[in-house]
């Protein structure tokens, strides 16, 4: 196993991928419990209850633990694409009889100085960071308490960038992976890469490990991983499934169905490129469409359609990877079982 792994108390070179709003600390606690890293999404989180969320975490186990933050420019309200996205959904507001002064407070927290105190108080084995790095002072600041610092990419360019600022790791991202993609150089989204081709190309450049992500669900995909030079993998959408995930019952009861639906890599649920089923809203409006509002601003315009049609699938984002079919239902200690034989150990 690789060294990155064993000086984090890791057993298993296996992170739970943070998943902002499809879990708590309880499926970190299960992971971390079976020795792998359990990871606590902080992205819908303040300090206070970060600090909750890692308590209870140390509370029920010594296993090592990833604090994530997303990095995303906090952007001012612009009026003029606030028009021109509530005109793109305007069929669907006077069709359910919407009011269209809708909140705009749509909150996901980026990192700032007030969530680094918090980090650095609660000294986690791992600090991770998606869509780029936040300010090399406060890297350093976190690094300072022993944590490691990893971030996500999806090219190689970005993955070199990540090297230069000192990450002592990289997320190699491929576009199977569901939720938000961890984009930040704005040619990325070009051409989009699997998660084989990235990892190949990481592992043939970089100094640094590269731990995969995207698609992998089961031990078969583990080992073509391991077997491309992954360090380790981060595994998201085969948690889901579990009991200790957060995601509503309908949600839930897709992830547990049979039949073939597809996902998509869309903007229109949040403003950035992720990927999760394709529905009404999807397949109407996008899956990209250059009108909605910037990162995380659309989601205040799609959320009161959403409401409205509370029980159905058509507006809401249910974020899946692209083998979401593989693997039952069954408590995460036991996904990280059936995970383990596709690791490559020393």
């Amino acid at each position: 196993m690789h060294s990155f792994f064993k000086d984090i108390g890791a057993t298993i070179p296996l992170i739970q991928a943070p998943m902002a709003g499809a879990q708590d600390e309880k499926l970190a606690i299960a992971v971390a419990q079976k020795g792998a890293v359990g990871s606590i999404a902080c992205a819908r989180l303040n300090p206070d209850k970060i600090v909750d969320s890692v308590e209870r975490f140390r509370h029920h186990t010594s296993g090592p633990l990833n604090l994530n933050f997303f990095c995303h420019t906090i952007v001012p309200r612009d009026p003029h694409r606030e028009r021109l996205w509530l005109d793109q959904l305007r069929p669907y507001y006077t069709e359910l009889n919407l009011a269209t002064d809708y909140p705009t407070d749509a909150t996901l927290f980026a990192i700032d100085d007030a969530l680094a105190d918090s980090v650095c108080a609660l000294k986690p084995e791992i600090a991770s960071f998606h869509f780029g790095l936040p300010s090399q002072r406060i890297v350093n600041r976190i690094r300072a308490t022993g944590a490691k610092i990893i971030a996500t990419a999806t090219t190689l360019k970005e993955a070199q960038y990540l090297q230069d600022q000192g990450c002592d790791a990289i997320i190699a991202q491929g576009c199977e992976a569901g939720g938000h993609q961890g984009i930040f150089v704005p040619d990325a989204t070009v051409d989009p890469l699997t998660l084989m081709d990235l990892v190949t190309q990481c592992v043939s450049t970089l100094t640094i490990p590269v731990i995969a992500a995207g698609g992998i669900a089961d031990a078969h995909a583990v080992r073509l991983a391991m077997g491309a030079g992954a360090a380790g993998t981060q595994i998201g959408t085969r948690f889901l499934k579990t009991p200790e995930s957060t995601i509503t019952p309908l949600h839930r009861s897709i992830l547990e169905g049979s039949d073939n639906r597809e996902t998509a890599i869309t903007n229109v649920f949040t403003g950035r490129p992720a990927r999760g089923f394709v529905n009404k809203l999807v397949q109407e409006v996008g899956p990209i469409n250059p009108n909605a509002q910037a990162f995380p601003l659309a989601i205040s315009a799609v959320a009161p359609i959403g409401k409205a049609t509370q029980g159905s699938e058509d507006f809401v984002a249910m974020w899946a990877g692209t083998n979401w079919q593989i693997g039952q239902a069954k408590a995460a200690a036991d996904v990280v079982d059936d995970l383990k034989s596709g690791f490559v150990t020393d």
